[in-house]
C-alpha cells in the first residue's frame, strides 16, 4: 500500500496542468499573424505593453507640394518631419489621418479641393517612424475608384498598413499588427466623401459610418483574436472645437460595441478628450486630434496634438488595459525659405522654452499660445497630463 501511494503521488506531480496548455487566442486567427504564443510559453513572463502614438490629419496642400519639389524634379517631404521625428520613434506604433490620394502621375498634382500627393509623401511618413494610416475621410474619394486603390496599394508597398478603404471586398477588414505578444486591430470609417458617391456595387472601398457595421467589424476583429481595438472616426463639423451631437453618439456607440478607444478626425481643429468607464473597462475618445500637416491658416488650424498611451496585457489573465494617457502639443510652422514657403511639425513640450528651434519667424508668443490653446482643449473634461521630455526617452 505505502508503494502504491508513492505512485500515486509521483504520477500526479509530473503530469501536466491542462490549463498550461490552452491557447489564449482563437483556433483561426487572422492569416497575416504570426503563430499565436501558446500560455505555457508566456504565462512566466511579465504583463507586456505596446504603446502607440496617435495624431491627426495628413494634409497635403499645393503650397507643401511645391515644398518639397527638389531641382531634379523629385519630391523630399521628410524636412517637414523632422523634428517630430524622434517624438513618434519612441512609440512601438504610430498612427495618423492620411487626408490625400497618391493616384500617381496620370493625374496632376493638385491640393484643395481634390487632392493628390506624390508618393514620395509615404517616405517621409515611414522615415518619420508613421506604420499605420487611416485611408477613410471625405478626400479618400478625390482621384476616383483608380486613385482609391492606387493609394491603398502604394501605401502597403511602402510597408505601412492601411485602413479604411480597401480594393477588394477579400481585403475589407481591420489592419492587424502583433506586438510584444499583444494583437492590436485598426479600424476607420468616414461620415462623409464630400458628395462623391462610393460605387453602389463596390462599397468594400471606403468604409462609411454605420453603427451596425462597425459592430459587427469590431465583433469579426474579436473574434480573430484582437486584444485590443482602435477605431478612427473622420466626422463632426469643420473648424468647430467642440464635438457635435451626432459625434458624441456615435463615439459612444462605437465604444459599447467593444472599441477600446476612438481616434477622429475631421474637423481640423482640436477637440477634447473624454474619459469612458463602460463594461468595466476605462475607454477614450479623442474627438478630433487637429492637424498635423497642413496649409490652412484658419485660427487653430495650425495646432494639434500626438496622444500617446499604452496598451497592457497580462499575459496570465489574459486581460487588457488602456493607461498612461498623456499628449504633446504640436504646431506646424510656415517660414520662407529659399524663395518658397516651408514647413515643419514642432513640438511644443513646455510653454517656456530655454531656446526655441531656429526656424525663421518663430515667435515666443505664438510658442505660448499654442501650448495654452492645447493645455485648455485637452483638459476641459479633466485631468490629463502632458507628455515632457519623457515620452522621448529624454
Amino acid at each position: 500500500m505505502i508503494y502504491f501511494a508513492v505512485f500515486l503521488i509521483l504520477l500526479l506531480f509530473l503530469l501536466p496542468s491542462g490549463d498550461l496548455h490552452k491557447d489564449p487566442f482563437p483556433s483561426r486567427p487572422h492569416p497575416s499573424l504570426k503563430k499565436p504564443l501558446s500560455r505555457n510559453s508566456i504565462s512566466s513572463r511579465k504583463p507586456k505593453t505596446v504603446r502607440i502614438a496617435a495624431f491627426g490629419d495628413i494634409m497635403m496642400h499645393m503650397p507643401q507640394i511645391r515644398a518639397g519639389m527638389q531641382p531634379d524634379g523629385s519630391y523630399d517631404f521628410r524636412p517637414f518631419f523632422k523634428e517630430i521625428k524622434p517624438y513618434l520613434r519612441t512609440a512601438d506604433l504610430a498612427i495618423g489621418n492620411l487626408e490625400t490620394t497618391l493616384a500617381g502621375k496620370s493625374k496632376p498634382y493638385s491640393g484643395y479641393p481634390r487632392f493628390n500627393s506624390p508618393d514620395e509623401l509615404l517616405d517621409a511618413l515611414s522615415d518619420a517612424g508613421v506604420d499605420i494610416v487611416s485611408t477613410a475621410n471625405n478626400h479618400a474619394l478625390d482621384t476616383g475608384e483608380k486613385g482609391v486603390i492606387r493609394t491603398y496599394q502604394r501605401i502597403k508597398q511602402k510597408g505601412i498598413q492601411a485602413t479604411g478603404t480597401s480594393p477588394s471586398p477579400k481585403i475589407r477588414q481591420a489592419a492587424y499588427l502583433k506586438k510584444n505578444g499583444i494583437i492590436l486591430a485598426f479600424l476607420a470609417y468616414t461620415q462623409s466623401t464630400n458628395g462623391l458617391p462610393v460605387p453602389k456595387d463596390k462599397p468594400y472601398l471606403i468604409n462609411l459610418i454605420d453603427r451596425e457595421q462597425i459592430a459587427k467589424d469590431i465583433k469579426r476583429a474579436r473574434q480573430q483574436g484582437a486584444d485590443f481595438v482602435c477605431v478612427s472616426l473622420h466626422f463632426g463639423i469643420e473648424y468647430q472645437r467642440r464635438p457635435d451631437a451626432f459625434q458624441i453618439q456615435t463615439a459612444r456607440q462605437v465604444l459599447a460595441n467593444g472599441a477600446d478607444i476612438v481616434l477622429g478626425s475631421h474637423p481640423h481643429v482640436l477637440q477634447p478628450i473624454e474619459k469612458i468607464r463602460m463594461n468595466g473597462k476605462e475607454k477614450w475618445i479623442v474627438y478630433s486630434l487637429g492637424n498635423f500637416i497642413s496649409n490652412q491658416a484658419g485660427p487653430f488650424t495650425d495646432e494639434g496634438v500626438i496622444l500617446y498611451f499604452d496598451v497592457a496585457k497580462d499575459p496570465v489573465r489574459q486581460q487588457t488595459v488602456l493607461k498612461n494617457v498623456s499628449f504633446l502639443p504640436t504646431y506646424v510652422h510656415k517660414y520662407r525659405q529659399n524663395g518658397k514657403r516651408q514647413y515643419v511639425i514642432l513640438p511644443v513640450e513646455n510653454r517656456q522654452p530655454k531656446q526655441l528651434p531656429s526656424y525663421p519667424g518663430i515667435s515666443m508668443v505664438k510658442w505660448r499660445t499654442v501650448w495654452d490653446h492645447v493645455q485648455k482643449q485637452m483638459k476641459r473634461n479633466g485631468s490629463l497630463p502632458a507628455c515632457l521630455l519623457k515620452c522621448h526617452g529624454k
